[in-house]
Protein backbone atom coordinates (compact mmCIF):
# COMPACT_ATOMS: atom_id res chain seq x y z
CA UNK A 1 0.00 0.00 0.00
CA UNK A 2 1.29 3.40 -1.01
CA UNK A 3 0.39 6.83 0.02
CA UNK A 4 0.49 10.01 -1.31
CA UNK A 5 2.16 11.86 1.42
CA UNK A 6 5.06 9.50 1.09
CA UNK A 7 5.54 8.08 -2.37
CA UNK A 8 8.13 9.58 -4.66
CA UNK A 9 7.22 11.82 -7.92
CA UNK A 10 7.33 9.37 -10.70
CA UNK A 11 9.81 11.29 -12.09
CA UNK A 12 12.27 10.33 -8.56
CA UNK A 13 11.07 7.06 -9.43
CA UNK A 14 12.05 6.64 -12.88
CA UNK A 15 15.71 7.91 -11.49
CA UNK A 16 15.66 5.56 -8.82
CA UNK A 17 14.44 2.88 -11.28
CA UNK A 18 17.64 3.23 -13.66
CA UNK A 19 19.99 3.39 -10.88
CA UNK A 20 18.54 0.11 -9.82
CA UNK A 21 18.70 -1.44 -13.33
CA UNK A 22 22.23 -0.69 -13.24
CA UNK A 23 22.93 -2.72 -10.06
CA UNK A 24 24.14 -6.55 -10.24
CA UNK A 25 21.68 -8.53 -9.15
CA UNK A 26 22.59 -10.56 -6.34
CA UNK A 27 20.46 -13.18 -3.67
CA UNK A 28 19.77 -13.95 0.26
CA UNK A 29 17.33 -16.34 0.52
CA UNK A 30 17.85 -16.84 4.43
CA UNK A 31 14.92 -17.61 6.03
CA UNK A 32 15.09 -17.86 9.94
CA UNK A 33 14.38 -21.09 10.99
CA UNK A 34 15.04 -20.83 14.75
CA UNK A 35 12.35 -18.88 17.18
CA UNK A 36 15.72 -17.89 19.64
CA UNK A 37 18.23 -16.43 16.50
CA UNK A 38 15.62 -14.59 15.25
CA UNK A 39 15.14 -12.75 18.00
CA UNK A 40 19.34 -12.35 19.17
CA UNK A 41 19.34 -11.46 15.64
CA UNK A 42 17.58 -8.83 15.19
CA UNK A 43 19.13 -7.20 17.66
CA UNK A 44 23.02 -7.78 16.84
CA UNK A 45 22.36 -7.46 12.70
CA UNK A 46 21.36 -3.85 12.80
CA UNK A 47 24.50 -0.84 12.35
CA UNK A 48 26.96 -4.03 13.24
CA UNK A 49 29.89 -5.33 10.89
CA UNK A 50 28.87 -8.54 9.19
CA UNK A 51 31.72 -10.52 10.72
CA UNK A 52 30.83 -8.99 14.35
CA UNK A 53 27.47 -10.73 13.67
CA UNK A 54 28.89 -13.89 12.25
CA UNK A 55 31.05 -14.37 15.27
CA UNK A 56 28.46 -13.61 17.65
CA UNK A 57 26.50 -16.25 16.07
CA UNK A 58 28.73 -18.76 15.90
CA UNK A 59 29.63 -17.70 20.00
CA UNK A 60 25.76 -18.82 20.74
CA UNK A 61 25.75 -21.47 18.66
CA UNK A 62 29.03 -23.15 20.01
CA UNK A 63 28.32 -22.30 23.75
CA UNK A 64 24.53 -21.43 24.65
CA UNK A 65 22.45 -23.23 21.84
CA UNK A 66 21.70 -26.45 24.51
CA UNK A 67 20.74 -23.76 27.14
CA UNK A 68 18.13 -21.47 25.20
CA UNK A 69 15.84 -23.32 22.66
CA UNK A 70 12.38 -21.51 23.61
CA UNK A 71 11.54 -18.31 24.67
CA UNK A 72 10.81 -19.54 28.59
CA UNK A 73 14.68 -20.81 28.15
CA UNK A 74 15.56 -17.04 27.30
CA UNK A 75 13.47 -15.55 29.73
CA UNK A 76 15.39 -17.53 32.65
CA UNK A 77 19.03 -16.55 31.46
CA UNK A 78 18.12 -12.70 31.06
CA UNK A 79 16.72 -12.79 34.68
CA UNK A 80 19.96 -14.43 35.88
CA UNK A 81 21.42 -11.01 35.16
CA UNK A 82 20.43 -7.44 36.46
CA UNK A 83 18.95 -5.27 34.27
CA UNK A 84 21.37 -2.40 34.55
CA UNK A 85 24.34 -1.19 32.42
CA UNK A 86 26.70 -3.63 34.30
CA UNK A 87 24.85 -6.46 33.59
CA UNK A 88 23.61 -6.31 29.85
CA UNK A 89 27.26 -6.08 29.66
CA UNK A 90 27.77 -9.53 31.24
CA UNK A 91 24.56 -10.59 29.43
CA UNK A 92 25.27 -10.15 26.05
CA UNK A 93 29.32 -11.20 26.90
CA UNK A 94 27.12 -14.52 27.67
CA UNK A 95 25.10 -14.43 24.75
CA UNK A 96 27.64 -13.44 22.10
CA UNK A 97 30.89 -12.94 23.42
CA UNK A 98 30.70 -9.30 23.15
CA UNK A 99 30.49 -6.69 25.49
CA UNK A 100 27.46 -5.36 24.17
CA UNK A 101 24.83 -4.18 26.74
CA UNK A 102 22.84 -1.97 24.85
CA UNK A 103 22.02 -4.94 22.68
CA UNK A 104 21.45 -7.04 25.61
CA UNK A 105 19.20 -4.28 27.09
CA UNK A 106 16.96 -4.55 23.86
CA UNK A 107 16.93 -7.72 23.71
CA UNK A 108 15.18 -7.88 27.20
CA UNK A 109 12.60 -4.95 25.32
CA UNK A 110 12.33 -7.64 22.29
CA UNK A 111 11.30 -10.59 24.24
CA UNK A 112 8.98 -8.79 26.56
CA UNK A 113 7.40 -7.70 23.55
CA UNK A 114 6.32 -10.68 22.31
CA UNK A 115 5.70 -12.33 25.11
CA UNK A 116 2.91 -10.02 25.97
CA UNK A 117 1.92 -10.89 22.29
CA UNK A 118 2.01 -14.51 23.12
CA UNK A 119 4.64 -15.19 20.28
CA UNK A 120 6.26 -17.94 22.05
CA UNK A 121 7.55 -19.83 18.95
CA UNK A 122 8.80 -19.77 15.47
CA UNK A 123 4.96 -20.40 13.87
CA UNK A 124 3.71 -17.69 16.09
CA UNK A 125 6.28 -15.00 14.92
CA UNK A 126 6.30 -16.12 11.26
CA UNK A 127 2.35 -15.31 11.47
CA UNK A 128 2.94 -12.17 13.82
CA UNK A 129 5.54 -10.70 10.93
CA UNK A 130 2.71 -11.41 8.28
CA UNK A 131 0.44 -9.27 9.80
CA UNK A 132 2.28 -6.53 11.52
CA UNK A 133 3.42 -3.41 10.65
CA UNK A 134 5.86 -0.87 11.09
CA UNK A 135 3.59 0.96 13.76
CA UNK A 136 2.55 -1.98 15.58
CA UNK A 137 6.30 -2.47 16.55
CA UNK A 138 8.24 1.41 16.20
CA UNK A 139 7.87 3.11 19.02
CA UNK A 140 7.56 -0.36 21.95
CA UNK A 141 11.20 -0.95 22.17
CA UNK A 142 13.75 1.94 23.01
CA UNK A 143 16.49 1.64 20.29
CA UNK A 144 14.50 -0.93 17.87
CA UNK A 145 12.98 1.42 15.03
CA UNK A 146 11.52 0.97 11.73
CA UNK A 147 14.52 -0.63 9.84
CA UNK A 148 14.96 -3.12 12.60
CA UNK A 149 11.33 -4.06 11.91
CA UNK A 150 12.21 -4.35 8.12
CA UNK A 151 14.97 -6.85 8.95
CA UNK A 152 12.74 -9.02 11.44
CA UNK A 153 10.14 -9.30 8.82
CA UNK A 154 12.21 -9.61 6.26
CA UNK A 155 13.99 -12.37 8.02
CA UNK A 156 10.68 -14.68 8.56
CA UNK A 157 10.22 -14.60 5.16
CA UNK A 158 7.97 -11.50 4.48
CA UNK A 159 8.86 -9.33 0.94
CA UNK A 160 10.08 -5.70 1.94
CA UNK A 161 13.04 -3.82 2.28
CA UNK A 162 15.09 -2.81 5.19
CA UNK A 163 15.84 1.03 5.11
CA UNK A 164 19.36 0.93 6.33
CA UNK A 165 22.01 3.63 6.25
CA UNK A 166 23.11 1.85 2.70
CA UNK A 167 19.66 1.79 1.11
CA UNK A 168 19.21 5.38 2.18
CA UNK A 169 21.92 6.55 0.58
CA UNK A 170 21.68 4.42 -2.54
CA UNK A 171 18.04 6.13 -2.67
CA UNK A 172 18.80 9.84 -2.06
CA UNK A 173 22.00 9.05 -4.36
CA UNK A 174 19.68 8.11 -6.82
CA UNK A 175 17.10 11.05 -6.57
CA UNK A 176 19.24 13.79 -5.30
CA UNK A 177 17.55 14.50 -2.06
CA UNK A 178 17.65 12.82 1.50
CA UNK A 179 14.47 9.91 2.03
CA UNK A 180 12.83 8.80 5.01
CA UNK A 181 12.77 5.51 6.00
CA UNK A 182 9.14 4.76 4.70
CA UNK A 183 9.98 6.91 1.30
CA UNK A 184 12.76 4.26 0.84
CA UNK A 185 10.32 1.19 1.47
CA UNK A 186 7.40 2.41 -0.34
CA UNK A 187 9.57 3.33 -3.69
CA UNK A 188 12.11 -0.11 -3.70
CA UNK A 189 8.73 -1.35 -3.16
CA UNK A 190 7.53 -0.49 -6.25
CA UNK A 191 10.77 -0.23 -7.97
CA UNK A 192 11.25 -3.79 -7.80
CA UNK A 193 7.69 -4.56 -9.01
CA UNK A 194 8.17 -2.64 -11.64
CA UNK A 195 11.44 -4.76 -12.34
CA UNK A 196 9.85 -7.94 -11.72
CA UNK A 197 11.97 -8.34 -8.92
CA UNK A 198 11.09 -9.21 -5.27
CA UNK A 199 11.24 -6.60 -3.01
CA UNK A 200 13.94 -9.33 -0.35
CA UNK A 201 16.17 -10.00 -3.86
CA UNK A 202 16.53 -5.72 -4.64
CA UNK A 203 17.06 -4.91 -0.69
CA UNK A 204 19.83 -7.62 -0.81
CA UNK A 205 21.66 -6.68 -4.04
CA UNK A 206 21.38 -2.92 -3.22
CA UNK A 207 23.11 -3.64 0.18
CA UNK A 208 25.91 -5.85 -1.00
CA UNK A 209 26.26 -2.79 -3.73
CA UNK A 210 26.76 -0.43 -1.36
CA UNK A 211 28.96 -2.11 0.78
CA UNK A 212 31.34 -2.76 -1.86
CA UNK A 213 31.47 1.01 -3.03
CA UNK A 214 32.41 1.48 1.14
CA UNK A 215 35.05 -0.86 1.22
CA UNK A 216 37.01 0.61 -1.94
CA UNK A 217 36.80 3.83 -0.79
Amino acid sequence: MFSEETMLEEKELAKLLARCRAVPLTQNEYVATDFVVALLETVMDYQNATTTVQRAGRHFEDNRWDEIRTLDDLERVLERFPADRDGNDALAKYLWGYHHWRRAQELRGLVGYFRERNVTDLGALRAWAVASTSDDFVGHIKGLGTAVYHGLVMRLGVETVKPDVHILRFVAGAIGRPVDDLEAVEALEEVAKRLGLSPRTLDWSLWEYQRALVGRR
